[in-house]
């Protein structure tokens, strides 16, 4: 009997590792996206200590205080937009590599089909091929009897 052979499977295997790669590439977005949201939360939690603080002390500050209290609000006002932008690159980045690590994951799993659908064939041939050997087998202990 001869060995099942995947006539498509040198593409099976580099399927499996462009799905590999895009799992990879998936991952470093996703790891980059958190950190910068982290960033972002940090920044935001720091602005919102920053405006707690200057209410408490509204009554006891100088015009001066106020003032720098209120420029260094505006310097964090500045960073927050500028870190929701990284965050939404970010966002669209992990996008982007979803969208190629499915695609990726469909192509690997259609020839996955084809080569199980292959050897079922296979498979249902050799059961022929079998039954057709049993079948002159038998035919032949008929015949000498």
């Amino acid at each position: 009997m001869e060995k099942f052979n995947f006539r498509l499977e040198k593409v099976l295997e580099y399927r499996e590792k462009v799905e590999d790669i895009n799992k990879v590439e998936y991952g470093k977005a996703k790891k980059k996206l958190d950190d910068e949201v982290i960033i972002f939360e940090e920044i935001l939690s720091h602005k919102d200590k920053v405006v707690s603080k200057r209410d408490n002390i509204l009554s006891n500050a100088t015009i001066n205080d106020l003032k720098n209290y209120n420029l260094y609000l505006i310097n964090l006002k500045e960073k927050l937009a500028n870190q929701k932008e990284v965050v939404e690159k970010a966002q669209i980045k992990v996008e982007k590599a979803r969208n190629t690590l499915i695609n990726s994951s469909i192509e690997k799993k259609t020839l996955e089909n084809l080569k199980n659908r292959d050897f079922s064939n296979y498979l249902y041939q050799m059961r022929k091929e079998d039954d057709k050997i049993i079948d002159q087998i038998v035919s032949y202990q008929s015949s000498i009897k």
